[in-house]
């Protein structure tokens, strides 16, 4: 009997000390630390890393393509307003988009009613200089150069009402110059904007129909000229037909 209870007790003892094991290793596990990876920065910090650098190749690029795409379409700005290149490159020329220059048919426009727009562009491969101004100008028939307007140096378009002049505009065909700040005989410059005066345009006026009443204007004078042209003729034919048979008279006369 009492070797029974010994044993039992042993038995209990071996139970509990089993229990405190398994609780003692569950216990190291929670509380021993993660080990440190020899990696300084976490895993997930490189793909963060990639994207902010694709993000900043992105910005860099599409700020690019924007100043390319803003040149391309004014080839006027992002440019230096002074600048002196070899002689070997060629000036820049305006080329003009509205109206279309036709020496044989220039584009016509009604004083004190129209409205003209001029539009141009030119060669940004050929123009490196800004100019700081451009003056579109109007020379009259009479070589007289009226100002039509000033613009920015990077301004492609302006226009000319011409229904608010101050300057009275004959009727007649006028060149229209375009120059910069050097003036409209600018010397030839390599990268610089030459002087325009290629385009034509026709100015025209209307005026209401006024009666004359004058004595040298006679609208019934000719009526009825047949009439005494035919009158007129009569005596001459007359004088004629008696002359013919005279004629005919004296020439049998002489046959017999």
């Amino acid at each position: 009997m009492r070797f029974c209870s010994i044993f039992i007790s042993l038995f209990i003892l071996l139970i509990l000390y089993s229990s405190l094991s398994d609780a003692s290793r569950a216990l190291h596990k929670r509380v021993s630390p993660t080990p440190i990876s020899s990696n300084p920065l976490p895993s997930s910090s490189s793909p963060v890393i990639m994207a902010t650098l694709s993000s900043s190749v992105n910005n860099n690029s599409s700020s690019s393509s924007m100043v390319n795409s803003t040149q391309q379409d004014n080839p006027f700005a992002g440019k230096p307003t002074s600048a002196s290149f070899a002689n070997n490159m060629p000036p820049a020329y305006l080329t003009w988009k509205t109206p279309i220059p036709n020496q044989t048919f220039p584009p016509l426009y009604k004083i004190g009613v129209s409205n003209i727009t001029l539009a141009w562009t030119a060669d940004p491969n050929a123009l490196k200089v800004q100019p700081m101004n451009l003056t579109i100008a109007l020379a009259n028939p009479q070589k007289q150069t009226i100002t039509a307007t000033i613009v920015q140096g990077t301004a492609t378009e302006a226009y000319w009402d011409l229904a608010t002049v101050d300057t009275p505009l004959m009727v007649g065909y006028y060149t229209v110059l375009v120059y910069d700040q050097r003036g409209p005989k600018a010397f030839p410059s390599p990268g610089w904007l030459m002087p325009d005066s290629r385009l034509l345009v026709a100015l025209y006026s209307t005026e209401a129909y006024v009666g004359r009443s004058d004595s040298m204007f006679c609208p019934s004078c000719y009526v009825g000229s047949g009439e005494s042209m035919i009158s007129s003729m009569i005596p001459l034919i007359t004088a004629f037909g008696v002359a013919m048979l005279t004629s005919i008279f004296i020439l049998v006369s002489l046959l017999q």
